[in-house]
């Protein structure tokens, strides 16, 4: 005897899995309260019961059948929850389960009777949208192997593998003793509902991927949309490369001149305001670090770059800015600003990383962003108490993930 369950994962998590665990209960209450589950199950060959398409999926004919379905809720939940938030993960795993059903009980009419129960096809539906959405991320799946010898142990299965080893699985039996109704089939069907669902939502833009998407990772341009969120900051060089075109257009336009004048003139005023606005912003952001308030030069660099399009400060200002904050412990305003320098500024961010990977670990409880952080540091690159430190974070990092602790991914700061 053997199984194999997923009992947490590396994707980001942006929202609490409250639905995840809400789903959980209500199946687990329902089976110890409900005096005749029958009654809410769907039934085949009966015409079409429209209040059996939802009931049946709460319902579960044993306490293995409960728990088996119950622990792979959670591995997949997380995921999609994590993604969805729970009114929309409710919303699409309550529309698996309507489709599901419907379906099967508009095939099964001509039958002489049966019924099925339970969650199995919202659950393969789950883990189905988990692969179309985060192919490459990680499941921590839990074995246990019960032959001569008990083996129970844990290891990392990306979780578009983990997902064609169960969805292969079911197809297996189909294939070599034919397509009938059968639970294979039906766990087959809610795979090919979420599959679908998934698909839909990342069309339609309605859940990020951030470019880890599976047709991203099959086109091989997984990670772009990271490259996109961060567009508007714009490197030092590049920001004055843009100042020194924009002087260059302003001449070109004095020289040749205009037969009415005004419109050229209008915006050779209108860049002129903007460049005067850039380098007030820049003094008042100057003046607050100067004076030792770096949570007003924050809010007047945030203003400052809603205001005027590609405002940017240079590295050494950047950094001057995290550093203030972070030594008030305003890390709620130095995580975003060093998250930028590392951006912007890799090749001299090797510092920057060990103070950010920090304020994940210790105020955010994200140990794999803080290890993620990390790994592009070299050997040998930190001081000897920076050195301490990042050993110190690794360690706890390492820790918190051993203990299954569920990371939540901020986004954005």
């Amino acid at each position: 005897m053997f199984f194999f369950i997923p009992i947490n994962t590396d994707a980001p998590i942006y929202h609490w899995p409250y639905g995840t665990v809400g789903l959980i209960v209500v199946n687990t209450l329902l089976f110890f309260l409900l005096p005749n589950p029958e009654d809410f199950a769907l039934i085949h060959g009966d015409g079409l019961h429209p209040l059996q398409w939802v009931s049946s999926n709460f319902i579960h004919s044993s306490f293995l059948h409960l728990l088996g379905n119950m622990l792979f809720l959670w591995g997949f939940g997380i995921v999609v929850e994590g993604k969805l938030g729970w009114y929309r993960f409710l919303a699409a795993y309550l529309t698996i389960g309507v489709i599901q059903c419907a379906s099967e009980q508009m095939m099964m009419l001509g039958s002489e009777g049966g019924a099925s129960v339970g969650a199995s096809a919202i659950i393969y539906g789950l883990l189905a949208m988990a692969m179309v959405w985060a192919p490459r991320n990680e499941f921590t799946v839990f074995l246990f192997i019960f032959f001569f010898r008990i083996i129970a142990t844990t290891f990392e299965l990306s979780i578009l593998t983990f997902g064609l080893l169960y969805v292969g699985k079911e197809l297996l039996i189909p294939l070599l003793f034919g397509f009938h109704m059968s639970s294979q089939v039906l766990h087959l069907s809610g795979a090919a509902i979420g599959f679908g669902l998934g698909v839909l939502f990342l069309k339609m833009n309605w859940v990020d991927c951030e470019g880890w998407d599976l047709f991203s990772v099959m086109k091989k341009d997984h990670g772009s949309a990271n490259l996109i969120q961060h567009h508007h900051l714009l490197p030092e060089a590049e920001y004055q490369l843009d100042a020194i075109s924009t002087k260059k257009q302003k001449k070109k336009r004095k020289k040749k001149g205009s037969a009415h004048g005004s419109p050229d003139e209008d915006l050779d005023r209108k860049m002129a305001s903007a460049e005067k606005r850039r380098e007030k912003s820049l003094a008042r952001i100057r003046k607050l670090l100067a004076q030792k308030k770096p949570n007003a030069a924050y809010s007047e660099y945030q203003r400052a770059k809603q205001e005027s399009e590609g405002f940017t400060l240079g590295s050494a200002e950047l950094e001057r800015l995290g550093e203030a904050l972070y030594r008030q412990k305003l890390y709620d305003q130095a995580g975003p600003v060093f998250d930028e320098f590392i951006i912007r500024f890799p090749e001299l961010a090797d510092q920057i990383r060990v103070k950010l990977a920090a304020i994940l670990i210790e105020k955010q409880q994200r140990p794999r962003a803080a290890l993620r952080t990390l790994a592009p540091v070299p050997p040998g690159a930190l001081s000897a108490s920076l050195e301490k430190t990042r050993l110190k974070i690794e360690r706890k990092a390492n820790q918190l993930i051993e203990e299954g602790v569920l990371e939540l991914e901020s986004k954005p700061w």
